[in-house]
């Protein structure tokens, strides 16, 4: 286990305040099974069986990122956190080891979610990338691209995990190291070989990097900048008529790119249909 929970721990695995535990079997609904299982055992006086709270640790580990992603890693404290969590202090050390433990793990946490959200599917093509017709291609790009919008700039639950990762890429350490192994360098190189099969790049050119990455930070920037982006076109909120809008920009200056591209590799513009699909 990742870390020992204090013999004296004045509070039980929620947060509550209980009194002193009954050496044998009770009837109480606060801690008599697990005395009874102690006493049982002839452990009597033994530190409560710890549960395995799966709900706890997500709880704590969506705290912290909002924390370290609004404050940094040296002012967030352990403590808010935990209260924010309404989780035991002590829970932070039984899960994660420590602060820094936690730090890691909320990392964790996003390279899962955003490699579910942009990975995925680029991902899986990436390994067919050399045989993947063009159009094929085209298309894969574009349904990234409106799953990147559809978490990053529609859904407000993305706010802490851009906050957390503009954190860490503002002040580079063994976190972003992380990130960077377990995200960044496989969606971005998967990317790269899918966009080299939709216009004739070499996959590890640095034209294609650069124009992958221009592609993903166009996404990022809606994110980023919702706020001013909101207030300058009069949007009150970003519902599904200005997701769509956004969608149909990127589309258009994906392909644009792609075009581009193509066009200086001696290759002839794609037809491509709407947002997520290709014409034959």
């Amino acid at each position: 286990m990742p870390g020992n929970m204090p013999e004296n721990m004045p509070e039980n695995m929620s947060g509550n305040k209980t009194g002193p535990r009954p050496s044998g079997k009770t009837g109480g609904k606060t801690g008599g099974k697990t005395a009874g299982r102690a006493a049982e055992s002839g452990k009597a006086g033994a530190r409560d069986v710890i549960p395995r709270e799966d709900g706890t640790r997500a709880a704590l580990i969506g705290a912290a990122t909002i924390r370290f992603g609004e404050m940094g890693y040296a002012a967030a404290s352990i403590r808010a956190i935990a209260a924010d969590a309404g989780a035991n202090i002590a829970l932070i050390s039984y899960h994660f080891g420590g602060k820094q433990g936690l730090h890691e793990a909320c990392a964790e946490a996003i390279i899962e979610k955003l490699s579910k959200v942009a990975g995925s599917a680029v991902l899986a093509a990436a390994d067919e990338a050399d045989g993947l017709p063009a159009q094929a291609a085209a298309a894969m790009l574009e349904r990234t691209v409106s799953a990147m919008i559809a978490f990053l700039v529609a859904d407000e639950e993305s706010r802490p995990v851009a906050l957390f990762m503009m954190r860490e890429l503002a002040a580079p350490g063994p976190v972003l190291d992380r990130i960077y192994s377990g995200l960044i360098e496989p969606v971005h190189g998967a990317a790269c070989r899918v966009w080299a099969a939709a216009t004739g790049a070499k996959a590890d050119a640095p034209d294609t990097k650069l124009a992958v990455f221009s592609l993903l930070g166009q996404v990022l920037y809606f994110r980023i900048a919702r706020s001013v982006v909101m207030r300058r076109l009069d949007w009150p909120v970003i519902a599904a008529s200005e997701h769509a809008a956004i969608d149909r920009t990127l589309a258009t200056n994906l392909r644009a790119s792609i075009d581009a591209a193509r066009a200086a590799n001696g290759l002839g513009p794609l037809n491509t249909g709407s947002f997520g699909e290709v014409s034959s």
